[in-house]
């Protein structure tokens, strides 16, 4: 009985873990999109991943045309093959992800992250000795 209890637990939590692993990012970074329009100023109806191995991704638009661009990083993402409406390169989302997240970001501080970080002046150094002095002798005096 416990023995079936504990195969049970066991399969449906390798069951749980399949979803989580299938729902990862592709590997495959691209920094270009298809533009919302062509040349022609016909809307934008589908696009598809970029390939894996040419980084090539395409754009349907709805005057049936279709282009194709190359969306490897450092590529530019310029058009392969296409109609003549096509827009000679692909947009560039990457400048705009990255203000994004630095629009995003927390401000850093404007002090040391620590008190140890600073050297501290020897007039603070006196004036904690004092302090620290005059914090004992008051709990003495509380003591008696």
């Amino acid at each position: 009985m416990r023995f079936t209890i504990a195969a049970c637990a066991t399969f449906l939590s390798v069951l749980s873990i399949f979803p989580i692993a299938n729902a990862q990012p592709s590997p495959q970074a691209s920094c270009f999109e298809c533009p919302s329009a062509d040349d022609g100023l016909n809307i934008l109806l589908s696009s598809s991943l970029p390939d894996p191995t040419t980084g090539e991704f395409s754009c349907a638009y709805a005057g049936g045309g279709t282009c194709v661009y190359l969306g490897l990083q450092g590529q530019g993402g310029d058009l392969v093959s296409g109609t003549e409406f096509c827009p000679s390169a692909a947009v560039d989302i990457c400048l705009a992800r990255r203000q994004r997240m630095k629009e995003r970001a927390l401000p850093r501080s404007p002090r040391p992250p620590s008190p140890a970080a600073f050297v501290p002046k020897p007039n603070v150094m006196k004036t904690r000795k004092i302090l620290r002095e005059s914090k004992a002798k008051s709990r003495e005096a509380s003591y008696h």
